[in-house]
């Protein structure tokens, strides 16, 4: 009986969507052998040199930096990315630039606020009423630095790439700071935050970003010497921002596409600068899994990738938007403007940049067709009388099984890439997240046509196309700041052992970590009170029992200062300056507030310290005391 027109159709569909995926399998396959290739090779031959270490990024001397910042109706999120940045980033010469728009008074206020805060934040306002696109706001950005340049007598030597919503490593602007001017450009990986296991839409940027930014963008480099941007945490050498200037008439971010920091990098390339990806791993303790006897209480160093984390979007319909927007930029844009430039290995990069226009559609077809011939098969012996049902050659069985291996490898590859940013139950969850992440691919391509078709057949101009963003709580953000215990050991002032048992005694008695440290012997106080004022970024002093004098209790009386831990560190200074063991206690301020109405600056010093300066004071009073009560007896 001869086949169906259908069957022989649906036949002839499956040989070519299996054949199509054994290319793009191929392709992978060929990134996940050049990226074990070389890093064994790497291994092998830089195995005796010295690595970098976290001494080495901290002695580098620090050149003037500007963070640069495009907001646009960003007011919810801004100024804690600004406030969260500012208190925790350890680098101290550096300025923040945020672009803004006349007609976003949210943002301008919320932007004039973190100012008023820190002088180190400027606000920069765009000539013309918004929204244009990033690389518009950028471009006056770059106005402004020079502008502030030209007032302030001093020249900025790195620019770096943030967004509103960021979450900045404390070591990325140190890092940045160090591979800088040797580099042109370099990029710090950008590490999505993690989301519950059972929002897929979230989870899938954490997997392709895990595997693009662990290993796809190091083989890029190794194999063209150019890694794009990726428009967060990216950071650029002052000759390359004034080379691109003069090459691109000062406009230097591309304003005739949606992804300027994607094409930024090929304009670098095209001068001859290279840009590079930073893999540097720093130490932080982690809960490690431990027996019974234990109570699953030990603690563990662990190694994190220093670079930008953020949240990207959780609804499906803003996911397809966001990918739809680089679609469009990264391959109609790139294809329509810089064409196929370069030599073969960066002609074989962007071919793979857009390759997903094609790959998407073929991963659509072949899961209808996985699901026609289940339905068939779930007929066929009902049916088999009337019709024998489609059938593939041998040589499109065997295309099929190879593209099964590819899958497995390519799932591997995808487990290992997420487990080495996050948690193996992430990784474990990235297997169902493959075909989530293929749909909202396959979405983002029909709707970058669409934009395609509309910006450049019908005219219609491109503006800045908002994604709701998104800024962890306060909760959130303590699990990513640095903690005492992980400075302690970086400082390599207490052993993991030490740290344990003091961990454990807090646990037991509920009391401060650092306490508890200085009453086990374990940390020297002056240590201390010098590492909780750089991580809180206060002023921390020592303070001299033997000299200090009566007027340290000027305003405070005796049971205030036991009661608060706190003293006049400098009774000459207007505003009064305070001495105290925990300049964010609450109770202290209010007291304060109270009763120095003047005004006060708050110093950290150490506990004992402060406890042996008041028993240094209060004690002639209490010798007067007992005297006069033993001369009336």
């Amino acid at each position: 009986m001869p086949a169906w027109p259908l069957d022989s159709t649906l036949s002839v569909l499956t040989a070519c969507v299996a054949v199509a995926i054994l290319v793009s399998g191929l392709d992978d396959f060929f990134i996940d052998c050049c990226y074990w290739t070389t890093e064994l090779w790497r291994r092998l031959r830089y195995a005796r040199r010295p690595k970098l270490t976290e001494a080495a990024l901290r002695g580098a001397p620090e050149q003037p930096m500007a963070v640069m910042i495009p907001a646009w109706h960003e007011h919810e999120v801004i100024g804690r990315m600004l406030g969260n940045t500012l208190r925790t980033v350890e680098y101290r010469n550096y300025e923040v630039f945020v672009g803004t728009y006349p007609n976003d008074e949210p943002t301008l206020l919320a932007v004039a606020r973190a100012a008023e805060g820190d002088r180190r934040v400027h606000r920069i306002v765009c000539p013309h009423d918004g929204p244009t696109n990033k690389a518009d706001c950028l471009n006056w950005i770059i106005a402004g630095i020079r502008l502030f340049e030209r007032d302030a007598g001093r020249a900025m030597e790195i620019f770096v790439l943030h967004d509103s919503e960021d979450m900045i490593h404390p070591l990325s602007f140190k890092l940045i700071n160090y591979f800088v001017p040797r580099f042109p450009m370099v990029q710090l990986p950008v590490i999505p935050l993690e989301a519950p296991l059972g929002d897929l839409t979230a989870g899938t940027y954490l997997d392709e970003f895990a595997e693009s930014h662990v290993k796809d963008m190091l083989v890029r480099e190794r194999l063209s010497g150019m890694v794009p941007s990726a428009g967060v945490g990216t950071g650029f050498s002052r000759d390359a921002i004034e080379r691109l200037g003069r090459r691109h008439r000062n406009q230097i971010f591309n304003v005739a596409t949606f992804t300027e920091d994607y094409d930024l990098a090929f304009r670098l390339k095209a001068i001859g600068g290279r840009s590079i990806l930073l893999h540097f791993l720093a130490p932080r303790t982690a809960p490690a899994a431990a027996g019974p006897a234990a109570g699953g209480q030990r603690r563990r160093v662990a190694r994190e990738l220093v670079g930008t984390r953020e949240y990207f979007p959780s609804a499906l319909g803003d996911a397809v938007r966001q990918k739809a927007r680089w679609t469009l930029g990264i391959v109609f844009h790139g294809w329509q403007q810089r064409g196929w430039e370069g030599g073969l290995a960066m002609r074989y990069m962007i071919w793979r940049d857009r390759k997903a226009l094609l790959t998407n559609p073929i991963n659509m077809l072949g899961y209808a067709l996985i699901m026609t011939a289940a339905a068939a098969a779930a007929v066929s012996g009902a049916r088999a009388a009337d019709r024998p049902g489609w059938t593939v050659d041998d040589w499109v069985w065997k295309v099929i099984l190879a593209d099964t291996a590819l899958l497995a490898n390519r799932c591997a590859q995808r487990m290992l890439a997420v487990s080495r940013v996050s948690r193996w139950p992430q990784a474990l969850a990235c297997l169902p997240r493959i075909v989530w992440g293929n749909i909202i691919n396959f979405c983002a391509s029909v709707k970058a046509t669409h934009l395609f078709v509309n910006s450049s057949l019908m005219g219609r101009k491109l503006v800045w196309a908002k994604t709701e963003h998104a800024f962890p709580s306060e909760a959130q953000l303590a699990g990513f700041k640095r903690k005492l215990g992980d400075l302690l050991l970086e400082k390599r002032l207490v052993t993991l052992a030490g740290l344990d048992r003091a961990l454990g005694e807090q646990r037991r008695g509920g009391r401060r970590l650092g306490d508890i440290l200085v009453d086990m012997g374990l940390v020297r106080e002056s240590d201390l009170v010098d590492l909780l004022g750089t991580q809180l970024r206060v002023e921390a002093r020592r303070l001299d029992p033997e000299a200090v004098a009566a007027r340290c209790l000027d305003g405070i009386t005796e049971c205030a200062a036991r009661e608060h831990l706190m003293l006049v560190a400098d009774p000459q200074a207007v505003p009064a300056v305070i001495a105290a063991a925990d300049v964010s206690d609450a109770r202290l301020k209010r007291w304060l507030d109270a009763n120095f109405t003047g005004g006060y600056r708050l110093v950290l010093a150490g506990r004992r310290n402060i406890i042996e300066c008041v028993d240094r004071l209060t004690r002639p009073q209490a010798e007067r005391r007992g005297r006069g009560r033993r001369h009336m007896h």
